[in-house]
């Protein structure tokens, strides 16, 4: 008699169990299912924050035969991941080249692509080529500038001043391509050159 009711107690208490395990791992996987719910439609919050930044940066391109193309430098350079770009304050841009001289360039604040191929400058651009035996000095003016200093392409939407030597250009919306010497003044163009000396 009493292993009978030994018996099914245990058997009581079996089942107790059985059913006490069955619903925590019920509760488990309704927690599981609700938090996966909550995950999908919860809207991704893209970071705005910068990841680093460099003080007193220097980047160089270096051309195939291991010469200096161009470098960028500037106080202080800050990368934003979400796009992967580059803010750059007081950046000075020189293109080195055996063939023509120096140009440098410089603005208050600039902003980059990740490998530099696509430079825009803003406020107080200033581009400055020295004269040479074969160029007279120029200057360069505005408030915005498109630098793609792999392909020395320079270029911009906004109204642009140029002296080259004594003759003075303005206009709006330029393109310069330093290496074919192709170089175009959109719109509004006016100019300022001296009168020719004559024998």
């Amino acid at each position: 008699m009493k292993d009978r009711r030994a018996s099914a107690n245990r058997f009581q208490l079996g089942m107790i169990l059985a059913v006490i395990l069955l619903l925590a791992l019920g509760s488990f996987w309704l927690l599981d299912v609700m938090r996966r719910s909550m995950d999908d439609n919860t809207p991704l919050t893209q970071r705005t924050e910068p990841d680093y930044y460099v003080e007193q940066f220097n980047f160089v391109r270096l051309a195939q035969t291991g010469q200096t193309r161009y470098h960028i430098s500037g106080e202080r350079l800050v990368h934003y991941p979400q796009d992967d770009s580059y803010e750059i304050s007081r950046p000075v841009m020189k293109n080195l080249s055996e063939k023509r001289p120096i140009t440098t360039i410089v603005a208050e604040r600039a902003k980059s692509n990740t490998d530099m191929s696509q430079v825009q400058l803003f406020s107080n651009v200033k581009m400055d080529r020295p004269a040479s035996a074969s160029s007279q000095y120029l200057q360069l003016t505005s408030d915005y500038l498109m630098v793609l200093p792999d392909e020395d392409v320079v270029k911009t939407n906004r109204p642009v001043k140029i002296i080259s030597g004594a003759n003075v250009l303005t206009g709006t919306g330029m393109f310069a391509n330093q290496a074919t010497g192709i170089f175009k003044l959109e719109s509004q163009v006016h100019g300022t050159l001296p009168p020719q000396a004559t024998n």
